[in-house]
């Protein structure tokens, strides 16, 4: 029974040091932890009352409580996604230069390659007022 409950403290002995995961949520723990204490210990007062202090100890419980989950199931860091996020920005982007050029007709004019044309080239331009007047 004994070599049971060693090989068993062993093993989270090993997935705690391989585990970057379980390694960063104690580390913000023990930060909110001390940021707390800091608090605590300069104010006068009551912590039920500091929400700053309240906010510190439960965020250290809350990386405490996740890096247990995480040690007692092997889990690690989540990897990013990094291709939806790339075409959130790319679709962000073509709806900004979308709007842009819906706004500004110079520029509008410009990209489309319709740069200053003689206007009876174009033969759905409007008639020029000139144009009328000689009519």
């Amino acid at each position: 029974m004994a070599s049971n409950t060693a090989a068993r403290a062993g093993a989270y002995a090993q997935r705690l040091v391989e585990n970057e995961y379980v390694q960063e949520n104690l580390a913000q723990a023990a930060d909110s932890m001390r940021a707390a204490y800091r608090r605590a210990s300069k104010r006068r007062v009551e912590p039920s009352r500091d929400k700053k202090l309240r906010r510190h100890v439960r965020q250290a419980g809350l990386s405490l409580a996740e890096a247990a989950n995480a040690l007692k199931q092997g889990r690690r860091k989540p990897k990013r996604r990094r291709g939806r996020r790339m075409i959130v920005i790319l679709a962000l982007t073509a709806g900004g230069a979308a709007a842009v050029l819906a706004a500004n007709e110079e520029l509008r004019k410009k990209v489309l390659g319709a740069v200053s044309t003689p206007e009876s080239d174009h033969p759905h331009a409007p008639a020029s007022p000139e144009a009328s007047a000689a009519a």
